[in-house]
């Protein structure tokens, strides 16, 4: 725990002194958001939501879609302790790799859970995105989903050995499981085979929690399914970094 504590110290650190990346990360859906909102209020209306304001879509699917990309950091965490050549102090702490993993994923979940949580706030002001189910459903799924991702990332980081080869798959994974997962557009309109994967993908279920508290006044029972498929997904996942991560395998930052 104290190697865990120490590692979770320094990122938080380093995130305050240099946050130019959450900044951007928070203003392109911003942008986003308001282009599609009218589109997806036609959308939504065709399929059943007459009241639906096409925010309940555009919101939490861009929310998804660059929490994808957010999620990626902390393999940048990792791998630059690499390129900075300060790992071999890590090594000498002698901590577990489940220590050192737990260091560098447990700030990134936090930022992301905030990331999530001020995106659907200020959602709310600027394109009138409206909460009809329960706060407590809707936090849960944040966190479920922001879990799940860093436990996926730190997998990649522990499989792959270039934050090059991390980062390819970090941006291509939130275009296509953002596309599958219905984070782009509604499920419904997406073709039939792409409907048959998507539950494969972490986004799908976060857009199924989503729809059933911002579309319906979803409880905790509604999104039940999606949070614990999601925090399933999590312990699976990290227990495959675990044990795929190598403490004396070097990691290239910059090639």
């Amino acid at each position: 725990m104290a190697a865990t504590q120490a590692i979770l110290g320094v990122q938080l650190r380093m995130i305050r002194r240099d946050p130019w990346f959450l900044v951007i990360m928070f203003g392109m859906p911003l942008v986003v958001m308001p282009l599609f909102v009218k589109t997806m209020k036609l959308s939504l209306q065709a399929e059943g939501f007459a009241d639906a304001s096409g925010a309940e879509q555009v919101v939490p699917g861009q929310v998804v879609l660059f929490g994808f990309m957010v999620s990626g950091s902390v393999a940048f965490s990792v791998f630059r302790e690499h390129g900075w050549n300060t790992w071999d102090r890590l090594r000498a702490s002698a901590a577990p790799p489940a220590s050192l993993l737990a260091g560098f994923g447990l700030p990134w979940i936090i930022i992301h859970v905030f990331y999530q949580v001020v995106l659907m706030v200020v959602g709310g002001v600027f394109v009138g995105l409206r909460l009809r189910g329960s706060v407590i459903a809707e936090f849960l799924v944040i966190l479920s989903y922001s879990t799940c991702l860093i436990a996926l990332v730190l997998f990649f980081t522990a499989s792959l050995r270039t934050i090059n080869q991390v980062q390819a798959i970090v941006n291509l994974g939130a275009m296509v499981f953002g596309g599958l997962g219905g984070a782009l557009v509604p499920r419904e309109q997406l073709p039939g085979w792409a409907q048959a994967v998507a539950p494969f993908t972490p986004s799908y279920w976060a857009m199924e929690g989503h729809r059933a508290v911002f579309l319906e006044p979803g409880g905790l029972a509604d999104v039940a399914k999606p949070v614990g498929v999601l925090f399933v997904a999590t312990l699976v996942l990290a227990g495959l970094a675990v044990k795929k991560f190598r403490v004396d395998e070097t990691k290239e930052f910059f090639a």
